[in-house]
């Protein structure tokens, strides 16, 4: 059986594929919630920022990363869609000087994420690729300057 899904206008061929491999990653894992918890380190996010982004208390944030609820099949899929949309707002900072916020507007709708929950997403995205950025300039000066 195949199922039919609304073409996307909006979404990259690339965020498709980091969605499914994010998707198996979870789904096929024997920890899901280790792999969410990666995953949200990742971002540099707190339990509490996710809690926010899925409409959960930390509390249950914690639960699921901690084994003691299996992610339900609704809540993967929104955690996959934010995972994805956070990347590629990194992305789109990485390319761009100028965020397209335009595109990113249209992916999160695409994933069924409101308009409100655009700029939360935004500062996590951007605020975890400078993180990272700074991170690597540091550490290519101590390699440069042996400090």
């Amino acid at each position: 059986m195949k199922l039919i899904s609304k073409p996307l206008l909006y979404t990259p061929e690339w965020l498709v594929s980091f969605e499914k491999d994010a998707a198996g990653e979870i789904i096929l894992s024997q920890y899901p919630g280790e792999v969410i918890r990666e995953y949200r380190m990742r971002y540099d996010m707190s339990q509490e920022d996710l809690g926010e982004l899925m409409d959960l208390r930390r509390e249950s944030i914690s639960r699921i990363e901690n084994g003691a609820v299996t992610p339900t099949l609704d809540f993967i899929r929104a955690f996959i869609r934010a995972a994805a949309l956070i990347e590629a707002i990194r992305v789109e900072r990485a390319q761009h000087k100028e965020i397209n916020v335009y595109l990113l507007e249209n992916i999160a709708k695409e994933f069924g994420f409101s308009r409100e929950k655009l700029p939360f997403m935004l500062k996590i995205g951007l605020e975890s690729y400078d993180k990272k950025l700074v991170k690597i300039q540091k550490s290519l000066k101590e390699k440069r300057y042996g400090k």
